[in-house]
């Protein structure tokens, strides 16, 4: 207890020091906490399931037409779900959305999932009122029934328990509230649902022949059998869908390989490499905030030589001397660990605030104790590297010259001059990696930023529409009237400048469909072609500014009667077509095998991403064949397309009064998400590079200084013999200059093989972009030339006869 209070005092006497090196250890533990808060709910924490360990999610994967991780065919579901040995349980699902109206409140969509009567039971969720689904309810013709989320229960019916038992309208349909589920069993990934159903084998928005021929549409999960290892599953569930595939032939999952794998890793393993970046990068910080801090406390312990030399005279052993320095340092580093808790706590707010549509379970991110225990032990292992350091540096001085005052001249000083110029090489080279590293993803970013998606998406309104199956069935007259009806009143309201439907407008998710050229042999279905297919209204191509280039646009004839007609994109038509004229040709396409006459050819877009070349696509017209799911899309005369959205609610409700508007935005703000994800690891790497050229402008402001003050008599003599201040100022300045040279020498190697692990999240910037190294090295250079010159001052200002004397 000694020992610590005698390291609180001690650091009392410097309150200048302990705030410095407090507040750039603070920086440094601050930013590595927020990201390890991040890490421990997205990676760390498990999922909120009874042994969340042994479940399983059963994915489909093709990767020649760029399917991973996709969903299971409900006839491979079935082959597996019955020939298995390696599961406990097994269950299925399919996401969709309901249109609820009834319960209190406007009308509304909500997001949802149609499931397996056992689905819940596999998870271990039993609901918190009521009951769950059975199996009879599971069986074609079972009785309407619902579960709701905590959070719908308590908006939608005020948490009254008569709720359970209440009829409610989904999608048209009357269901029976017959359960709610326990407020944590909507965390993620559940977090966004509000409503469940049975059968998900009768999704309205699927037709028979899509859920029978292999699409992928269903999430598959299972719990692995006590004993039973992962590579053991996912042998079987190969085994099986080799099998599958040879009595199912002709669907369009046999080709895709079938994998078995954990479902927190299939819900963000593909993030893991972003976030193994991002802790580099706070890794890094902190290694740059303590070579500073460790520069700091070289400086203060070489003054105290004396000092340590006459408790050394007086009989003090090595070991309490140094027990001391470790002492100190660890203090300061928990102050330091203090102040980052702190700093992340703020961080984390804004980061929720901020990016939390792009961290998966950012609501789960908190200052937990995990958290704190994890900061605690950083500050502790900081400040044993502190304490050591400059123990192992000055805790054994030549007593004779420490006695003497000399130390300048000492072994003792020479070796802490070398420390102290190899850290300030560190912090200059780890400073370069993460001032490269954020470079180039500000150069990708803003070359994505550059790039033209090939259409037009500003003043555009978008929203979502659902109309529900029982009065607006799929592909019948009564839903091609319900669109008639709503782009003619939607066209029709002030400041509308046109107005169009489509399923999937650019950069909003489009499914692939395969297609055959009629007149040529046709492949078996599952080896046909890919395109992506868009279901669009006359007035489509003009709203988002893409040409026709050949042909016609659609129009009000191509109705449900006429021949059937698509419109293909220039890709698609070089593609099929080669140089033959497209116009007049036929096509069968999508899972159907529907024939169609190809009638016009359009330019190509960047439907799927910014940074992906245009891929072949297809169009249908929404008045010959309607669906369910779509989108408003309304281009305004001026102003903010968000200004036109309480006329266009006003007009559905004219037409549909009890059909939601749902998701409103500006299509620019939608093309923004896009590049969401690259633009918040930018964000953050710029911040923690910034960050580091501060600390390391500092670092070689301390290191220059205090070489200054150690030749001080040095430059008396020199100036004494003549020296010009102008030259003394120079001599500093290289010296600084030389050490940031060989620590951008070092960064530069660092930074060639560091981000090669970035290749993923560049776009059209190579990792060893020549302009970005001589762009940062130039300013590291300058930097540091700035950080040389205030020390370069005071040196050439030293008076002669003062420095002899001293």
């Amino acid at each position: 207890m000694r020992l610590w209070t005698q390291a609180v005092r001690s650091l009392f006497r410097s309150p200048g020091f302990v705030t410095v090196a407090a507040l750039a250890l603070g920086l440094g533990i601050g930013s590595t906490v927020t990201i390890f808060s991040i890490v421990r709910a997205v990676f760390l924490r498990g999922l909120p399931y009874n042994d969340a360990d042994s479940l399983v999610q059963l994915t489909s994967s093709l990767p020649e037409r760029q399917i991973t991780g996709a969903g299971f065919s409900y006839p491979r579901y079935e082959a597996v779900h019955e020939r298995q040995t390696v599961f406990s349980a097994m269950s299925y699902a399919v996401f969709t959305a309901f249109t609820l109206t009834s319960g209190g409140g406007d009308p509304e969509q909500v997001p949802g999932m149609q499931i397996g009567w056992d689905y819940f039971p596999l998870l271990g969720i039993t609901p918190a009122i009521g009951r769950g689904f059975t199996a009879d309810e599971d069986r074609p013709g079972g009785a309407n029934v619902a579960l709701l989320s905590d959070g719908l229960w308590q908006r939608r019916f005020g948490g009254r328990m008569d709720a359970i038992g209440q009829s409610i309208d989904l999608d048209g349909r009357p269901h029976t509230i017959i359960g709610v589920l326990p407020r944590t069993a909507t965390q993620f990934p559940l977090n966004q649902m509000g409503l469940w159903t049975p059968r998900p084998q009768e999704v309205a928005f699927l037709v028979r022949r899509q859920i029978d021929g292999g699409g992928f549409f269903f999430n598959a999960v299972a719990r692995l059998k006590p004993g039973t290892s992962l590579a053991q599953a996912k042998a079987q569930v190969s085994d099986i869908a080799k099998a599958y595939a040879q009595s199912h032939p002709a669907n369009a999952d046999v080709k895709s390989t079938a994998d078995v794998n954990p479902v927190l890793d299939n819900l963000v393993g593909n993030q893991r490499d972003t976030y193994a970046i991002l802790f580099a990068a706070v890794a890094c910080l902190l290694l740059i905030a303590g070579a500073n801090v460790a520069n700091l406390a070289l400086a203060r312990y070489a003054g105290r030589r004396k000092q340590i030399a006459i408790r050394y005279a007086l009989g003090a052993g090595r070991r309490h001397v140094m027990s001391e320095m470790v002492a100190e340092n660890i203090v300061l580093a928990l102050v330091g660990g203090t102040i980052g808790v702190v700093l992340a706590s703020v961080s984390l707010g804004v980061i929720k605030a901020w990016a939390g549509d792009q961290i998966p379970r950012v609501e789960e991110t908190s200052i937990d104790p995990l958290v704190l225990l994890f900061a605690f032990g950083v500050s502790i292992v900081t400040g044993l590297f502190l304490g050591l350091l400059p123990a192992w540096q000055v805790a054994k001085p030549d007593l004779t010259d420490a006695l003497k005052d000399s130390s300048r001249e000492s072994t003792g000083g020479r070796r802490t001059n070398r420390t102290r110029s190899a850290l300030l090489v560190a912090e200059v080279a780890v400073s370069f990696v993460l001032l490269v590293a954020a470079g180039l993803l500000v150069a990708s970013f803003m070359r994505i930023q550059n790039v033209d998606p090939r259409f037009k998406p500003g003043g555009i309104l978008l929203a979502g529409l659902a109309p529900p199956q029982v009065r607006y069935p799929e592909r019948s007259e009564e839903l091609v009237q319900f669109y008639k009806r709503f782009l003619e009143r939607t066209r029709s309201l002030p400041g509308v400048a046109s107005a169009a439907v489509a399923d999937t407008p650019p950069l909003t998710g489009a499914g692939l469909s395969p297609f055959a050229v009629v007149g040529q042999p046709i492949p078996e279905f599952s080896k046909q072609k890919t395109a992506s297919r868009h279901i669009i209204s006359p007035g489509f191509f003009d709203a988002i500014g893409v040409k026709v280039t050949h042909g016609r646009d659609f129009n009000e004839t191509d109705t449900r009667e006429s021949q059937a007609a698509i419109i293909i994109n220039e890709n698609m038509a070089k593609d099929a077509f080669g140089d033959k004229d497209p116009i007049g040709q036929h096509l069968v396409t999508g899972m159907l095998q529907m024939q169609a006459e190809v009638v016009g050819v359009v330019s190509d877009t960047r439907s799927a991403d910014l940074t992906a070349a245009p891929a072949a696509e297809m169009y249908y017209p929404v008045f010959q064949r309607p669906e369910s799911f779509s989108r408003i899309l309304v281009k305004t005369k001026a102003g903010d397309p968000l200004s036109i959205l309480p006329s266009l609610r006003a007009a559905l409700k004219e037409v549909d009064s009890n059909l939601p508007l749902t998701n409103p935005a500006t299509y620019e703000s939608l093309v923004a998400q896009n590049t969401a994800v690259r633009r918040m690891i930018m964000t953050l790497l710029l911040w923690f590079a910034g960050v580091a050229l501060l600390l390391s402008m500092f670092g070689v402001y301390s290191v220059m200084s205090y070489a200054v003050g150690q030749r001080r008599g040095e430059i008396g003599v020199r100036m004494a013999m003549g020296a010009l201040p102008e030259q003394v100022s120079a001599m500093v300045v290289r010296q600084g200059l030389a050490l940031t040279g060989i620590g951008l020498g070092v960064g530069i190697v660092g930074a060639l093989l560091v981000t090669r692990m970035m290749q993923t999240l560049l776009f059209e910037t190579p990792p060893a972009d020549p302009v970005i190294y001589v762009s940062i090295a130039l300013l590291l250079t300058a930097v540091a030339a700035l950080a040389c010159w205030i020390p370069a001052r005071r040196a050439a200002g030293v008076d002669p006869l003062i420095a002899l004397r001293n």
